[in-house]
Parts: C-alpha cells; structure tokens; sequence
C-alpha cells in the first residue's frame, strides 16, 4: 500500500518545511566560533585572576581538598587527586603535577580560542574544567556549570569551521552545513529553557514580587559594591527592577525568536548581565553570559547573500529565492 502523499499547498506541508528549514537549512559557523572565541577568551581571563590561589586550592592538603572535599564534592567525577596519582608513577611531584594540569588546561583554551585541533582541544579543556570545578566544589557557581555545558557543545558542534587554524592551516570547509544549524538551534533551545527555569523558579518566592530580593541581594556584604541604601525609600524601583528581570527570563523564550523583538530582547537580557556584572561583582557570571546571547543570537548564521534575512524576519535561504527571476514582482504584488 502506497503511503498517501501530502499537497505541497497544504499546512501540514507547510509546517514540515517549515520545521525542516528551521532546523536543517545549511548555515555558516560564524556564531558557533564567536561562542568558540568568546567562550575560550573569558575561560582565560579567569585563570589568570585565579592562578595565584591555584596550589592553595587544588593540592592535597588545601583548602578544598580531604575530608571537607569529600563531605561537600560531587560523588561523580575526575578530580585533581586522581590526575596526580596517574602522573605519580612518572615521578612527577604534586607541585609539578598541578602545574601540568594547569599548563595543560591553558594551553586547550587557547588552542580552542584558536580554532587549532578544534575539537580535540574543546575535549581536554572540557574534561579539564570539570576536574579542576570538581576539585574546588565550594567555589562553583553559575559561571562554571555554563562554561562547562557549553565547552561539551563544543565538541560536538562545528565550531571550528569559520575563523579558526583548522580552516586557514588545515584546509576544513567553510562551507554552510545542516550540521552547524543545528547545534546553534539545539544551544540556543538550551539558552531558552534554561532562562525559562530560572524565571519560573524566581517567580515562585514573593520577594521577586514585592522587590525585596534585589535590595537584600544590593545589600549583602559578599555583593555590594555599592551604597545602595536609598533604594530603601523608593521601594517601587526595587520592585520594578525585580519584576523586569521576571518579565525578561520568562519572556525569553517566546520573544528573543520573532524579527521584531529580537533585538529589543537581546538589548534587554544583555543589560540584565551587564548590571549583575556591575552591582553584585559577579563580572565572569554576567560576561559568559553576554557572550552567550551575542553567540547564539546575536550573529547571523546565514550564507552571505541571506544575511540581511536574520533580522529582518525572512526563514533561512528564503532572500536568496525571493530575488530569483520573477518572484521580486510577486513579492511586490
């Protein structure tokens, strides 16, 4: 029995293609190696702020390490010990050992920054973030677990195919592939549910409603960076600046997609992380996260005659066939 087939005009049709476009239509990897670049860049600036506490943190008696590791750490994972005792055996000490490991992990990120072995060095530097983030788990927070997702992403998704070595030394295409669509669909459906959660989850605690989480949180010692004090005596600014950020997470989901509020909602979210950056001190949180969004939905991924149809509404390959012969009098009419 023949399976029925389906009229090109119908809707069902129309979604499929649709659906097949959105998700399969050859893109460039322009915003998967921003995100390579951008991410590699703040992985790095990290390491240099950290290095001067890395021995007191990762050798065997520091300050993270024995019984409190093991009360607190993940029950799951590499950790810096394990490391040294397979270097144990070459007759590398604990200090030399850290220092390798460290050594080992800078030297992934800037062969990643560089797009050089692309994906063989997003893989070390990823199973090397999550030890030393395993080894130091009091320290972890958001930064990290995104900086980790996304360093696995990399491994998988192309990012290596546009302004890398591999490209320029090593000859890899740069040519538009299914590929590269989708791991930017499937990073960015992350990005979205993950804002989604997170705004769900705020929105059930009434001191995201009435704004007193903004000004305790303005407030706290371990964040405050500024005399926020007067917020006190206008409590409708805290309220607002706590419902916004509501509005904004939840939102995300929905509006970031559309032609016309996806520049209004990247302005938004970018705000949103560069004045957690300012006014708690969480710099790395807020600039891992503004590269993010300008990765993912900030840069156009299409072929370079369909650019222009990014932001101004068109689906993927749809500019290029409206300025075929006859179809630019139809798109007029």
């Amino acid at each position: 029995m023949e399976a029925p087939i389906l009229d090109d005009s119908s809707p069902r049709a129309g979604a499929c293609r649709a659906l097949d476009v959105f998700l399969f239509a050859p893109a460039t990897a322009r915003p998967l190696a921003a995100l390579r670049i951008g991410l590699a860049s703040v992985l790095l600036v990290q390491a240099a702020v950290v290095h001067a506490e890395f021995l007191d943190w990762f050798s065997r008696d520091g300050l993270f390490q024995g019984n409190l590791a093991r009360a607190f750490g993940p029950l799951f994972g590499p950790r810096t010990g394990d490391l040294l005792a397979w270097l144990s055996p070459l007759g590398v000490g604990e200090v030399a050992g850290l220092r390798a490991i460290g050594a080992a992990y800078v030297v992934a990120l800037v062969m990643l920054g560089f797009g050089l072995f692309t994906r063989a060095a997003a893989a070390l530097a990823w199973f090397l973030h999550w030890t030393l983030m395993n080894s130091a788990d009091p320290l972890r927070y958001g930064v990290d677990l995104y900086a980790h997702i996304f360093l696995f992403y990399a491994i998988w998704v192309p990012v290596g195919r546009a302004a890398s070595l591999d490209v320029f030394l090593l000859g890899a295409s740069r040519a538009p592939t299914a590929g590269a669509r989708i791991g930017l669909r499937l990073m960015q459906m992350h990005l979205c549910i993950s804002y989604f959660a997170s705004g769900v989850e705020k929105a059930a605690f009434i001191d995201w409603w009435n704004g007193e989480l903004i000004f305790r949180a303005l407030s706290f010692p371990g964040y405050r960076r500024f005399d926020m004090s007067w917020l006190a005596h206008h409590p409708a600014l805290a309220q607002l600046a706590c419902l916004a950020t509501l509005a904004i997470e939840i939102g995300y989901c929905v509006f970031i997609w559309p032609r016309r509020t996806r520049r209004l909602w990247l302005a938004a979210v970018l705000g949103l992380h560069l004045g957690i950056a300012i006014f708690l001190g969480l710099h790395f949180f807020g600039i891992i996260m503004c590269v993010l969004n300008i990765a993912l939905f900030g840069i156009s991924p299409e072929p370079r005659g369909d650019q222009a149809a990014f932001f101004a509404g068109a689906a993927p390959g749809e500019s290029s066939t409206l300025t075929q012969p006859g179809m630019r009098r139809s798109k007029a009419l």
